[in-house]
């Protein structure tokens, strides 16, 4: 008879606590239960379906468990994982860690009882939250021991985020299909060139073949991209399209795949990709998994992006951190724009610049 099963979420670079929490618990119910952690190189076995496993996982477990971070709760895929857990109504715990505290979790996630991972009365709740899905009795644990373990890895992790890594005079890829740059693509290259003298690249014509050969031959910190995207599937669309169904109006589409365009951007390492384009975020997913990315999921202008940028590019020009110049754009301008994160970083300008 299988066993029951409890799904951890996380992304990959707080795997490290999924792993505490999996072995305190696994010790402490006596194995009572199978705990899925994608990350942990043991449940899933090499040679699997890593999708397959996981979607089989979140149908299976009767307790879910989402690793709440500042960082991760603006993760696509654990958002996605939180909502299939909803959806099929089992028990949906998020654990506050690294500064996050519950209340200042992100709707839908506000709505669950969260607790904090650092907390000795947080791990009681969490114990017995468990132990009443299953109508057994929470075992005894010691938490604070537990706690203590846990706040050592947030400590791990404040210094690793303090040491950030900081890229000086940037090079920056600042591109358009041509029905693009003849629609308020001037706007993007002015801020850009404004915080960034010298270090643009500004390419009016963009193809898929033309894309393909910048980010293999060359290498870029920055991609910032005005063109049409897909609203389906977030392919990259280079030819003409009829802007009131969003549909390419040529025979032979001049296209490039999200999870292509995201393989491209492994290879340049890039670290920030900006998409001043409308409703990118099913492309935002497939390229969160290799760099920071900003886009949005509503219709917007180019004005209105351009004011975005404006004063998110100079915030970075200065030397604020990706994620900190976001956060202070995002208080200043109501532009929706998203930032979907993978790992903070700052990029620098010196020169004076009038």
């Amino acid at each position: 008879m299988a066993r029951p099963k409890v799904f951890i979420s996380h992304v990959s670079n707080e795997t490290q606590l999924a792993q505490i929490l999996k072995r305190h618990l696994a010790k402490d119910f006596l194995n009572f239960f199978d705990i899925f952690v994608s990350s942990d190189g043991k449940t899933i076995k090499a040679g699997s379906k890593w999708l397959e496993k996981l979607g089989q996982a979140l149908e299976e477990a009767q307790i879910e468990i989402i690793l709440c971070s500042k960082e991760s709760v603006g993760q696509p895929w654990v958002n996605f994982e939180a909502g299939a857990g909803w959806i099929r109504g089992i028990q949906v715990i998020p654990i506050c860690h690294s500064g996050l505290k519950p209340d200042e979790l992100p709707v839908p996630l506000s709505m669950l009882q969260a607790v904090n991972a650092n907390q000795s009365n947080g791990l009681q709740s969490l114990y017995e939250a468990i132990a009443e899905t299953y109508g057994m009795q929470a075992p005894m644990a010691d938490f604070e021991a537990i706690a203590a373990e846990i706040r050592e890895l947030e400590n791990k992790y404040k210094q690793a985020a303090q040491a950030l890594e900081r890229i000086e005079h940037p090079r920056i890829l600042c591109a358009a299909s041509e029905q693009y740059s003849q629609i308020g693509f001037d706007l993007d290259v002015a801020v850009l060139e404004r915080a960034f003298p010298q270090q643009v690249i500004i390419e009016r014509k963009l193809t898929a073949k033309l894309l393909r050969d910048l980010l293999t031959d060359e290498r870029f910190d920055i991609v910032h991209l005005v063109l049409a995207v897909d609203y389906d599937n977030g392919d990259l669309i280079f030819s003409p399209i009829d802007p009131a169904t969003h549909k390419s109006v040529t025979t032979k589409v001049d296209k490039m795949s999200a999870d292509g365009f995201a393989a491209l951007i492994g290879e340049s390492q890039t670290r920030l990709v900006f998409l001043a384009t409308c409703n990118a975020l099913f492309l935002a997913v497939e390229v969160a998994r290799v760099a920071n990315m900003i886009a949005t999921n509503k219709e917007i202008t180019g004005e209105a992006a351009a004011e975005w940028e404006e004063c998110f590019y100079d915030l970075l020009a200065k030397g604020c951190s990706l994620y900190k110049a976001y956060d202070l754009t995002k208080l200043q301008i109501s532009t929706p724009m998203r930032l979907i994160h993978l790992k903070d970083i700052a990029f620098a300008y010196e020169l004076k610049r009038s």
